[in-house]
């Protein structure tokens, strides 16, 4: 048994840093691929032009999207394994783990079009799918909330959880209604990493969060 709980504690470390990682990853490869990109704007472009049919290095955002969705599914892993021994409802880390499947799958080999509009069914698939992985992620974060109260390690968790959701889903509606019902594109940048920056925070806390608990997990003395 002493050697089953160092390696569960061992492969949640693991897994947790894979979630510490993944948001250092996409901001310092979407700073990258915004430098390169000749008259790329933070402000007013989507994350997602880094990697659609008029950016230069396409495979830069493209590959960033394909890593940082695989981390984000360990992390969803690790943090049904981490919180409660993995007992309790799975359907927050399922949320979680499908906005990393998302990531993963559609983002990179779903271009978007020129200004991310509807312009093609690629284009439109990936808008479709984008969002419903942002709403999978706002999903997850909350019932991934509702685990945290009936554990003493992650309690102090569970406000900052349901918080960050309310405030990413209000993030989400205002970016959609401003930079794209009301087409105010100088707000499309600021308003869509408002929203990411939002969750990928709370995915940066959570891992850092785990891998602490993992660590100062207790250890049985005695073999049964």
């Amino acid at each position: 048994m002493l050697r089953n709980h160092a390696e569960r504690d061992s492969t949640l470390r693991f897994l947790a840093l894979c979630g510490v990682a993944g948001p250092i990853i996409f901001a310092v490869l979407v700073t990258v691929g915004g430098f390169i990109y000749e008259g790329y704007s933070h402000a007013t472009q989507a994350i997602s032009e880094l990697g659609g049919v008029e950016a230069r290095y396409p495979i830069i955002q493209n590959a960033n999207f394909f890593v940082v969705g695989i981390l984000i599914i360990a992390l969803a892993l690790g943090l049904h394994r981490g919180i409660g021994g993995g007992h309790g409802s799975k359907l927050g880390p399922l949320l979680l783990g499908l906005f990393g499947v998302i990531t993963t799958v559609a983002q990179p080999f779903l271009p978007c079009d020129a200004g991310c509009e509807f312009k093609t069914l690629t284009g439109a698939m990936h808008n479709l799918t984008g969002l419903a992985s942002f709403l999978a992620a706002v999903a997850g974060i909350f019932a991934i909330s509702r685990r945290l109260k009936r554990e003493p390690q992650w309690h102090p968790y569970q406000g900052y959880s349901v918080i960050t959701s309310a405030v990413a889903l209000v993030a989400l509606i205002a970016w959609i209604g401003i930079a794209k019902v009301a087409e105010i594109g100088s707000l499309n940048g600021v308003l869509q990493r408002t929203f990411v920056g939002l969750v990928l925070l709370w995915i940066e806390i959570m891992a850092l969060r785990m891998f602490w608990v993992s660590r100062r997990a207790p250890t049985p003395t005695t073999e049964r």
